[in-house]
């Protein structure tokens, strides 16, 4: 039996994984508001370090430091998170 191609598409459902990552959210939002917009930019808007520097107005070497003193924050944070559980 061959399976008409307009009703595969209409039947076929996709099912995405929605696990939203609490730690690191809660992580995000302890952040400085000027350190968690390059975290954004970067990781989840996918932007390269002179992008950031252009949409934020901000020498590139000053995105490099932040995104460099965010990465840590939020590794103490979430390291932290996972000895006291």
């Amino acid at each position: 039996m061959q399976v008409d191609e307009d009703f595969f598409s209409a039947n076929n459902e996709v099912h995405t994984d929605t696990y939203y990552d609490m730690d690191l959210h809660r992580a995000l939002d302890n952040l400085p508001d000027n350190y968690k917009s390059i975290i954004i930019l970067r990781f989840f808007e996918d932007l390269k370090i002179q992008e950031i520097a252009r949409v934020l107005d901000m020498n590139e070497n000053t995105v490099k430091t932040r995104l460099y003193k965010s990465l840590e924050i939020l590794r103490i944070n979430l390291s932290e998170e996972d000895i006291n559980g």
